[in-house]
């Protein structure tokens, strides 16, 4: 579940949403992805949805492969997107891009590139991905902009079993989350509106964006969430 909402700041200046998310749940893989489109960039709001296709595309085919390392994914997400914003232009339609993806065969991967959050919690406590706090300034990566996909913060368990819960969080969510909050602000996603018809939690999860409580915020703010428990069945 997840959803997207324009920032004050754009919706002021009648301007897109820069971010995007996009959820698969299918036989092969449950994949949850989130975009920022850097607001600098002309096309960014191209390049956050074609990031999010682009994944879930790569993932389609690295999830058939066993023994596929991430690498060769990272590989294909990069050529997949770049493909999608050829006519639009790599430098222009610059993105973040975070996914996590369980696969069938119980592989459990965590990717990041460039700023945001993602958030792991299991029983055995919490794990994030997350930009440094000593970067400079607002100085990030993301697709468009990396040269090496060694520039991608990656978490895999190739073994994956057990209940979890997976955040995904552009900056404009993920800045205003205090650390030792993180957990709560997950738990309170999944159990408020994890019980709900798909289209009431994208609205509810929607509505709880727009009244974000920090004031003055003014960043497009995207949230996506996976999870399961020890009851839950797997996909058909």
């Amino acid at each position: 579940m997840g959803a997207s909402v324009r920032g004050p700041e754009h919706l002021k200046d009648g301007r897109p949403n820069q971010d995007a998310w996009l959820s698969r749940l299918a036989r092969g893989a449950a994949l949850a992805v989130v975009c920022d489109g850097l607001g600098s960039r002309p096309h960014s709001a191209v390049g956050s949805r074609a990031a999010c296709r682009a994944v879930a595309d790569a993932v389609r085919h690295w999830a058939d492969g066993r023994d596929a390392p991430p690498e060769l994914l990272l590989r294909l997400i990069h050529a997949l997107w770049n493909m999608r914003v050829h006519q639009t232009g790599r430098d222009e339609s610059a993105t973040t891009c975070l996914f996590a993806v369980v696969t069938k065969d119980g592989r459990l991967l965590l990717a990041q590139l460039g700023d945001g959050l993602v958030m792991l919690k299991t029983a055995k406590g919490t794990m994030t991905l997350e930009p440094s706090s000593e970067r400079f300034g607002n100085a990030t990566t993301g697709l468009g902009i990396a040269s090496d996909v060694r520039e991608w913060r990656l978490h895999l368990d190739p073994n994956f079993t057990g209940a979890a819960s997976i955040l995904l969080a552009t900056d404009g969510v993920a800045d205003d989350l205090l650390p030792e909050k993180r957990a709560d602000f997950l738990n309170f996603l999944v159990t408020q509106y994890g019980p709900r018809p798909a289209t009431a939690r994208a609205r509810a999860i929607a509505k709880q964006l727009r009244d974000w409580p920090t004031p003055r915020h003014r960043d497009d703010k995207t949230v996506a969430v996976l999870w399961t428990d020890a009851t839950t069945e797997a996909p058909p």
